[in-house]
């Protein structure tokens, strides 16, 4: 499990790390794709998509910040 230290009075700053935590991990996202069973396939299908996806922000990211660089320049 994950643990958070609550101090009196804190409880909200506590569940706010715990939150945080718990993005930082994509415990959430895990959570819903073991719901249900995938089949080998879809599982496969469905991690090729999520690298291409990551790729191609990256990608865009990347273009952006080429682009934000050149305008910098005054070119």
């Amino acid at each position: 499990g994950r643990t958070v230290k609550v101090l009196p009075g804190q409880v909200y700053d506590a569940f706010s790390r715990l939150d945080g935590i718990l993005k930082r991990n994509k415990v959430r996202k895990t959570v819903q794709v073991q719901r249900r069973h995938e089949k080998k396939g879809d599982k496969r299908r469905r991690l090729e998509s999520q690298r291409w996806r990551n790729r191609f922000s990256e990608e865009v990211r990347q273009r952006v910040e080429l682009v934000d660089q050149i305008r910098r320049r005054g070119v």
